[in-house]
């Protein structure tokens, strides 16, 4: 999957509903995304645009919506996935407010639902 652009990123965001508050690559494969949903709730999304999601990724978002006192924080892995890592990361952490995606979830979803299927779709087989 190509690297995409930051303009992509938001568009993807407004086609799945999503207000764009604030939009800014950090790194040449990373961004993060303030939106709003359709309820007005602020998201906070860490995009990940390499093949594998590692702990340092959930500890960074957690960090972010930590420091920007935001409520929700969803890391995104654009064209990868996330490792056994990052799963074992997100439980030790008991972060309910703390999501993973391959995929942006429409905006209009009820709290958490869509997320929750996505993540427990992505957790690893043992």
């Amino acid at each position: 999957m190509p690297m995409p652009t930051t303009k992509e990123l938001i568009y993807q965001a407004r086609q799945a509903g999503y207000q764009i508050t604030e939009a800014q690559q950090i790194r040449a494969n990373r961004w993060f995304l303030t939106l709003k949903d359709t309820n007005g709730a602020t998201l906070l999304v860490l995009v990940q645009a390499r093949p594998l999601i590692i702990s340092a990724d959930v500890q960074d978002l957690a960090e972010l919506v930590q420091v920007r006192r935001i409520a929700r924080g969803l890391l995104w892995a654009y064209g990868g996935s996330f490792s056994p890592a990052a799963h074992r990361t997100l439980n030790e952490l008991s972060a309910s407010h703390l999501r993973f995606c391959t995929a942006l979830p429409p905006a209009a979803q009820p709290e958490g639902e869509e997320l929750v299927k996505v993540s427990a779709a992505l957790r690893p087989t043992s």
